[in-house]
């Protein structure tokens, strides 16, 4: 074997070897889905739904891999509105009446703070994801008013990378996960609950 034929094989090994360890770019459409509610206690109570973005840093973080600067994981399209819309759904589900002309109507106003989806620089074996979401929810009623911060976090090993459409799914559940973990608040259902 001639020296340049090695060396040709060296450089496309090289080659080979990068490119498996690039990670491209992703940007996940917000689209979560809630599970069915396991309580029905809206009792027809009055509510409006708002949810706003006020995420400091709109990167959920990076796929990792030999250039984990530029492999960013964002957001496709806003947050608000389908979060908004499905959150919706989910406390119609729970037996509230979210589209009321009621004067005593709930105002919820759910705030992202933080949605981390990341793959950390140090890592062993497997592939590991840090997730985690924050939320603040103010609720005012009249001259009433509840405010509470909810927080999941985890961190997920998976043997390979997750693909494009896994890391959206997971991203996804994050954010159904950390809203339904908001009534497991007894204090905010009995503000939501009272008249």
């Amino acid at each position: 074997m001639s020296y340049t034929t090695l060396m040709k094989g060296c450089v496309l090994t090289a080659a080979l070897l990068i490119t498996a360890c690039a990670q491209s770019p992703q940007a996940i459409q917000v689209a979560p889905e809630f599970p069915a509610p396991t309580q029905v206690n809206g009792d027809g109570n009055p509510v409006h739904i708002r949810v706003s973005d006020q995420r400091a840093n709109k990167v959920l973080g990076s796929r990792g891999g030999a250039y984990r600067e530029t492999s960013v994981i964002t957001l496709a399209n806003d947050l608000s509105l389908p979060v908004e819309t499905a959150l919706s759904a989910y406390m119609a589900a729970m037996g509230y009446d979210v589209n009321s002309l009621d004067p005593n109507t709930t105002d919820v106003h759910v705030i992202f703070s933080s949605l981390v989806y990341d793959h950390p620089k140090e890592y062993g074996l497997g592939y590991d994801m840090d997730m985690m979401a924050g939320v603040e929810v103010e609720v005012r009623r009249g001259n009433e008013h509840y405010e509470g911060r909810y927080r999941i976090k985890r961190n997920q090993k998976f043997f390979n990378a997750p693909s494009n459409s896994h890391n959206s799914q997971l991203v996804n559940d994050l954010v159904a996960e950390v809203l339904v973990s908001m009534f497991s608040d007894p204090k905010l259902v009995a503000f939501l609950k009272r008249n």
